[in-house]
């Protein structure tokens, strides 16, 4: 895969205890440290579910588009090393190339 080729990646995540442990303005600052990063690596957000209120797995579930493998790595390292997010969110991602769905099932 071309380095510069745009990935979607999708995620599931569901907040832990310890965020909600975080005050109001460090959670706050936690979202905008966040978004900061999103916008500065280039992501768009495609679509952004919220399933509080009817899924027990997953809080949100979303669809993003990145510009490249290099922004996403680069996403990957700050969410670890930087937001720590493994301490305030259980997630999972899946990611890949976009491909159109307009032949599917065509003859």
């Amino acid at each position: 895969m071309d380095n510069a080729t745009p990935i979607i990646r999708v995620f599931f995540a569901k907040m832990k205890p310890d965020f909600f442990q975080l005050s109001e303005e460090e959670q706050g600052q936690f979202m905008a440290r966040d978004r900061a990063n999103l916008d500065a690596l280039g992501m768009k957000a495609i679509s952004m579910i919220d399933c509080t209120k009817s899924d027990d797995e997953w809080d949100y579930i979303g669809v993003e588009s990145w510009p490249s493998m290099k922004a996403l790595e680069q996403r990957e390292w700050f969410e670890k090393e930087e937001l720590q997010i493994s301490r305030y969110v259980v997630y999972r991602v899946h990611w890949g190339v976009e491909q159109s769905f307009e032949e599917y099932g065509q003859a």
